[in-house]
């Protein structure tokens, strides 16, 4: 038998940092041109790429194959006043309805660009599906109230970009940003200028 050696593939690159996986849903029923929406104060996500397997013995050996794709989605996040994600998820709950699910990886090191006409604009991969919400769970204990749901995922999750200028990147990360005195008045996150 011939010496073969095909050489390894290493990557050395800091790894992805869990605060820079942001998940945006929408409702099916948000009209054309509907933003998405950020739910609140997100803590956990977690993304699972499931599905089962055929998996049978047979005279002439094992057959394993693949079967199903079952993708889901976990987030979990803290209750604020003006959240319209808890009520998208309750709503599609309660009335039997999908939501839509983007896990979007904003770090630089995964953003693009995309043209349209001569413009040029920043995008992030994503992926997206179509979720069934399993069930919704409010947590009401001593501390902050705690939304926990799962969104499984119709089909499978789908490879794509999601937009984010740098005046919507600098809105979403300006939860805790350094200021000077007197720069501003009120509470975080507050018209304060």
């Amino acid at each position: 038998m011939a010496y073969v050696d095909n050489g390894v593939e290493m990557v050395t690159a800091n790894p992805t940092l869990a605060k820079n996986i942001w998940y945006f849903i929408q409702s099916v029923d948000a009209p054309v041109g509907s933003k998405a929406v950020f739910p609140s104060w997100q803590t956990e996500g977690d993304t699972t790429y499931g599905g089962d397997s055929i998996d049978e013995q047979t005279k002439m050996g094992r057959i394993v194959m693949p079967s199903t794709n079952e993708d889901s989605i976990e987030l979990t996040t803290y209750v604020a006043p003006g959240d319209k994600a808890i009520d998208i998820i309750k709503k599609a709950k309660h009335d039997g309805k999908l939501v839509k699910v983007w896990r979007v990886v904003v770090d630089e090191r995964y953003a693009t660009e995309e043209k349209d006409g001569e413009d040029t604009h920043q995008v992030f991969t994503a992926e997206f599906g179509y979720g069934s919400v399993d069930e919704l769970e409010l947590s009401d204990g001593d501390d902050l109230v705690e939304a926990d749901y799962t969104l499984n995922i119709q089909g499978k999750l789908v490879d794509g970009t999601f937009p984010l200028d740098a005046q919507q990147l600098a809105a979403l990360e300006a939860v805790a940003k350094y200021e000077r005195p007197g720069e501003t008045t009120g509470e975080p996150g507050a018209s304060s200028n």
